[in-house]
């Protein structure tokens, strides 16, 4: 058994996931838009809170939080997964 041609499947599984293709698609929003972008910018210089506020309650960035979030909790169950598996070994 090849461990690292198993862990390369389940990293392009996990990559061309649809999870995954929806975060980047929301990430390439937040890119293109330039007045969040600058908000963000200038949030990462003065950590105004106002500024803070104004980005959290961004549409786009509202929906790439969600999606993150998303995989965030996928890599929490597949680690769980993984201590099961371990226990049984």
């Amino acid at each position: 058994m090849n461990l690292f041609v198993d862990y390369q499947k389940l990293l392009i599984m996990i990559n061309n996931s649809y999870l995954v293709y929806n975060l980047k698609q929301c990430k390439e929003e937040i890119y293109q838009d330039q007045e969040l972008i600058t908000m963000i910018k200038k949030y990462h210089l003065t950590n105004d809170e106002t500024l803070r506020k104004k980005i959290y309650n961004n549409n786009k960035f509202i929906n790439y939080k969600k999606k993150e979030n998303e995989l965030n909790l996928m890599i929490m169950k597949l680690n769980t997964i993984f201590k099961e598996l371990k226990k049984d070994l």
